[in-house]
């Protein structure tokens, strides 16, 4: 099983190409592997994340 598991791995990096649409097929990809509780929890740490940079680009501050 851990051979399989290498494979994709493996084919994951060489088809990562980081252009619109590769980056598009790494967050299918990643979401595919998540459950739905650990899909739900990465959606709401996204959500906090974003509601907490909205708009400082605007206002010229540094986002750390």
């Amino acid at each position: 099983m851990k051979e399989k598991s290498d494979l994709a791995t493996q084919a994951d990096r060489e088809a990562t190409i980081w252009d619109f649409d590769g980056t598009r097929r790494h967050h299918i990809r990643a979401g595919l592997r998540m459950d739905p509780v650990d899909r739900l929890r990465w959606l709401e740490e996204t959500v906090d994340e974003m509601r907490r940079l909205q708009g400082l680009a605007r206002q010229g501050t540094t986002v750390r």
